[in-house]
């Protein structure tokens, strides 16, 4: 029995403030924060779309979607601050109401769903200060598995089509959702078809299916041949065959680069006349191709990736709760407890379980950041509800106090870690210097031409010399070449200059490691920029 009434405005209430922090929390503060590394990729991106540059537009890495929401914002003359900001705004509230729509395909309270939105709004907080495409992701599958979940979708065709919709828009966010939703759907369906005993609702179901497939492999595969056509064969994405390639035997996939040799093999000119850098589309980079059958060596290195890759998952979950594991072990104990043939009819408890395995697995080959997995967070953040609904039910829950220290140990067990982290993300924050600096260099400097940079690890891993000077030549409107190999000598070094005629050359760090040949060239900044030196390759000094 609900603990609050359907007809209590209690929960609207609760609903409509977590809307209202959420949108006064990103309107207020850390807006310079969210112009990320790859933020920046898709503005550049949306900006070609404006000007009309469409083939370079097209774009076999990144996923088209972000960008196509972006150029309206662009056409109508809005600064990258506010067109980020505003998009960060619109997905928060977008996903927090899927969230709570989504709350509904689990038997918990109305109690338990108002509780559910309290640490929804921090995590959304601190997940729009990171990438913004996996941000888009995750609010589209949130849509789609609210609809996939729901008990009627099985006679409801409608669903099936919007379904294949949200399928493809997720494909359009990020790579990733092509698979992932041509798996996840067949594999949900399938669970439908054998929780259904009547033969009418099971010749539906194939029915819908076929509709969900054909709306989705028609909007993707516009997209599928566009790309397709541009690199002169079939693929749907250059992605997974890249980050792939980055993690053979030897690379050095523990860096902050996951081994990528765009950071490790010198300079990389950008794929097309109007790029910032060669990572606006790493499918024309130099990588080396490699298979876990090539050899033994090889197939061990995959084997290590995999057993790597699972330990990482089981951390990322942890920090989204420490509740996590208790969450999951609950869930499998609900599972053995079920009837045989009764089992595929308990979507709450079946469904979301499989969603997370099928999803955290997709890529186990490659590898993992806590941004690829926001929907499982998601999900355990919704299981954890129904996990503390059955608790709550118990007879030793039944006083007040006891309650109160076990939702309050829920709430915080998932506000903690974003609330954290979000703090840390204010602090000396790589995205809002750069934005700075450049504005900065803007107005002193005329800086236009061809930049690279010296290879150097600053405060932090993410203050490299590579992502440092990648932003700064974007909001410079310039050409970044990235950075020398390592151990290469001082000749080596200007003479790979003079090939791909670098204007300016960008050196951080400590001044006495400068290469003596850069003396003769002058320097910009006259050390009014701690840490940073920029030699005008075209000047001489006294010139």
């Amino acid at each position: 029995m609900n603990t609050v009434s359907r007809t209590s405005p209690l929960p609207a209430v609760i609903l409509i403030t977590a809307l209202i922090t959420y949108a006064a929390l990103i309107i207020s503060c850390c807006h310079y924060e969210r112009l990320t590394g790859d933020a920046v990729l898709y503005l550049g991106i949306a900006e070609k779309y404006v000007r009309g540059d469409v083939s370079n537009a097209i774009n076999g890495y990144w996923g088209p979607l972000l960008s196509w929401l972006l150029v309206p914002f662009l056409a109508a003359g809005s600064s990258h601050v506010f067109a980020i900001n505003s998009l960060n705004v619109i997905f928060g509230l977008l996903t927090i109401t899927g969230v709570w729509k989504f709350s509904f395909r689990f038997e918990i309270t109305e109690t338990i769903r108002s509780i559910i939105l309290v640490p929804l709004v921090p995590i959304l907080l601190f997940i729009s200060l990171i990438q913004p495409m996996d941000f888009l992701l995750l609010c589209i599958l949130v849509y789609y598995l609210s609809i996939i979940f729901h008990k009627d979708y099985p006679v409801k065709s409608s669903y099936a089509a919007l379904s294949g919709f949200l399928g493809a828009c997720a494909f359009f966010s990020k790579p990733y959702g092509f698979p992932f939703f041509i798996s996840h759907f067949l594999l949900m369906n399938a669970c439908h078809y054998y929780g259904s005993s009547s033969r009418d609702t099971r010749r539906k179901l194939l029915r819908s299916m076929c509709i969900g497939f054909v709306v989705f492999f028609l909007l993707s595969g516009v997209w599928i041949a566009l790309i397709s056509s541009k690199y002169d064969r079939f693929t749907f994405s250059n992605m997974g065959r890249g980050v792939f390639a980055s993690l053979g035997p030897g690379s050095e996939h523990e860096t902050l680069e996951k081994g990528d040799p765009i950071f490790f093999e010198g300079f990389f000119e950008p794929p097309n006349e109007t790029a910032v850098v060669i990572y606006e589309d790493p499918s024309y980079a130099r990588k080396k191709t490699w298979s876990p059958l090539e050899s033994r060596n090889s197939f061990k290195h995959y084997m290590s990736n995999l057993s790597e890759n699972f330990f990482e998952s089981l951390r990322i979950y942890e920090s989204f709760s420490r509740l996590s594991f208790a969450i999951l072990l609950a869930y499998i104990l609900m599972l053995f407890a079920q009837p045989h043939t009764g089992l595929f009819s308990r979507r709450d408890i079946l469904y979301p379980f499989i969603t997370i395995i099928l999803y955290t697995g997709g890529y186990a080959p490659f590898h993992f950041e806590t941004r690829y997995l926001w929907i499982v967070n998601i999900l355990l953040l919704l299981m954890g509800g129904r996990v503390l609904d059955e608790l709550l039910r118990s007879d030793f829950m039944k006083k007040g106090i006891r309650r109160k220290i076990v939702i309050t140990f829920f709430i915080l067990s998932f506000v903690i870690s974003p609330v954290k982290a979000s703090f840390e993300i204010g602090k000396n924050n790589i995205n809002r210097e750069m934005f700075m600096l450049g504005t900065r260099l803007n107005k002193q400097y005329e800086i236009k031409g061809n930049i690279a940079s010296n290879r150097h690890i600053g405060r932090t891993a993410s203050h490299d010399s590579w992502h440092q000077t990648f932003r700064l030549a974007y909001w410079l409107n310039n050409r970044y070449y990235g950075q020398p190999e390592e151990n290469i000598s001082d000749e080596e070094l200007k003479s790979e200059l003079e090939k791909y005629g670098i204007d300016y050359y960008f050196f951080w760090g400590d001044a006495e490691e400068v290469p003596q040949f850069l003396f003769q060239y002058k320097e910009l900044t006259k050390r009014d920029i701690p840490g940073l030196k920029i030699y005008s390759l075209n000047e001489k000094k006294g010139a």
